[in-house]
């Protein structure tokens, strides 16, 4: 199957049936009847094909982003593992992995430019809202939309632990 959205992907309707989980018997008599959920077609030797639309999600890509302190590399790889981990769990393809030490606040952030600027890059992952910077991350949604792109927060809402990590960083950089 393709991964790109340049237009519908062709497959054997048994291969269609194998990946949907149900068996090819089954998707030929929804084919008879006519309650199949995708277009089909014959081809002249008599086999079905139908067409898949290309996903939506076709290069995703994880953006992690530590303030410096002396934890960052902990908070970097704990980031990515979370986000690897809801990617596997969402059928997203990572495409890769860029992680940046910068304050939000006070430093640009020429790693996630870079990303935002990106066309091939369908959706980028980050952990919370805030890793992009505070009131930033509504703006950079509306941005990408009009392209089809996403920008998506994993886990939206703080958690205690996070916020407690925030804090701690922003007394370690005050300092």
């Amino acid at each position: 199957m393709s991964l790109s959205r340049s237009g519908p992907a062709r497959l054997r309707l048994s291969e269609w049936a194998r990946r949907e989980g149900i068996s090819r018997l089954t998707a030929y008599r929804m084919l008879r009847r006519g309650i199949l959920p995708v277009p089909a077609e014959r081809s002249p030797t008599g086999r079905w094909y139908v067409q898949v639309p290309g996903s939506r999600f076709g290069r995703s890509v994880i953006y992690a982003r530590a303030c410096g302190g002396r934890s960052q590399a902990d908070a970097l790889n704990d980031q990515i593992a979370l986000l690897s981990e809801w990617a596997a769990s969402h059928n997203r393809t990572i495409f890769t992995v860029v992680k940046e030490i910068a304050n939000p606040l006070t430093d640009p952030l020429p790693r996630l430019a870079r990303l935002l600027s990106d066309i091939e890059l369908t959706e980028i992952l980050i952990k919370n809202p805030d890793v992009v910077g505070i009131g930033r991350y509504p703006l950079l949604v509306a941005a990408l939309a009009p392209q089809q792109r996403t920008l998506t927060a994993v886990r939206p809402v703080q958690r205690e632990d996070d916020l407690e990590e925030a804090m701690t960083e922003l007394a370690a950089h005050m300092v």
